[in-house]
């Protein structure tokens, strides 16, 4: 019975749960929820399936560490996302680092290059963005993360909302705007 609880709660209040009581089960709940598309996330970043895994397995136990710390447990999708973000940077860094280069053949040293500039600017703008997340109302947010953090589909959008396929559209395309909006308002600001 419990188990069915915790599946017909949202993200946000299994992670409030595990914040306030450590429960490992609401943990556990998140943890099944999430495990496919963060692995597919990561292995996507690092092409090797053992790697994604173990970097999957490293984002979840960090997540678990450091919940306490976060603020806004309604975006704990896009904040888990955010951590094996960075693992998986971390990752290619690394190996990077550590990488041998054979001279039995052509050197492709463009291949090897990391841009990190450009990865600083893809995450100052994702640390952006969630900030702006902030600043949607709570519908507008949740069809959102819905959608493009856990991965949703349009007909699971309807049946979640109970509304028309026209609307989910309509409720995502004002939400991507005001997005727009405010990213654009927020980089005049800076």
């Amino acid at each position: 019975m419990r188990n069915e609880m915790l599946k017909n709660m949202t993200d946000e209040q299994l992670a409030i749960r595990f914040q306030a009581e450590g429960d490992n089960l609401a943990f556990g709940e998140l943890y099944q929820r999430h495990y496919s598309k963060l692995y597919h996330y990561c292995y996507t970043i690092v092409h090797n399936a053992e790697e994604a895994a173990d970097l999957t397995q490293d984002t979840f136990a960090k997540a678990a560490e450091k919940i306490q710390n976060l603020k806004a447990p309604a975006l704990f999708t896009s904040w888990l996302f955010r951590i094996a973000h960075n693992r998986c940077i971390d990752k290619a860094k690394d190996k990077q680092r550590h990488q041998t280069v054979s001279v039995d053949g052509p050197f492709q040293l463009a291949e090897m290059e990391f841009d990190l500039e450009a990865a600083l600017a893809r995450e100052d703008t994702i640390d952006r963005v969630a900030l702006l997340m902030q600043e949607l109302s709570p519908e507008a947010r949740t069809i959102l993360l819905a959608k493009y953090c856990e991965g949703r589909s349009i007909h699971e959008l309807t049946q979640l909302w109970g509304i028309s396929e026209s609307a989910v559209k309509m409720r995502l395309a004002r939400a991507r705007s005001r997005v727009f909006k405010l990213y654009g308002r927020n980089q005049i600001a800076s």
